[in-house]
């Protein structure tokens, strides 16, 4: 990977972006890139791409790794945040994570590390460093605390 992370970054493997372009993943797949897990519905806002055309130009960047999991920031709960868990243990590192603003991707990092005890809020200055305001999630992630 490069010196210079092209993305902001929630954990040493993980970055986190709003609507990500096609010169993104390129950007992505020249820091080393591995995995693309979007967060975001097809058809969120008219003219965002389909998750079918980020995949393409994923595979064309040399990127196989490329995930859907679609969310909205009420559907964001324990069995969500596993799930996005089992995603960046399953695939290879580094991952980059994104929806509209980055805010759900981060949310469901966030709520992930509070159940396996990290300090909530922590995880939300970790967010607030990437650009991320999770403050209004603190007490859900409070509540997922192991």
């Amino acid at each position: 990977m490069s010196n210079q992370a092209p993305f902001p970054t929630l954990a040493p493997d993980l970055f986190v972006s709003p609507q990500i372009s096609r010169q993104d993943i390129l950007a992505a797949a020249a820091a080393g890139v591995q995995t693309i897990i979007c967060n975001r519905p097809d058809g969120e806002e008219p003219g965002q791409p389909s998750f079918d055309q980020i995949r393409h130009w994923a595979a064309e960047a040399g990127i196989r790794h490329v995930i859907h999991q679609p969310m909205l920031m009420p559907q964001i709960d324990a069995a969500a945040a596993a799930q996005f868990a089992k995603h960046l243990a399953d695939n290879p590192a580094p991952a980059l994570a994104y929806c509209r603003s980055g805010t759900r991707s981060s949310f469901l990092w966030a709520m992930g590390q509070a159940a396996q005890g990290a300090d909530p809020r922590q995880l939300v200055q970790t967010a607030a460093a990437a650009g991320i305001d999770l403050t209004a999630a603190l007490p859900r992630l409070q509540e997922a605390q192991a």
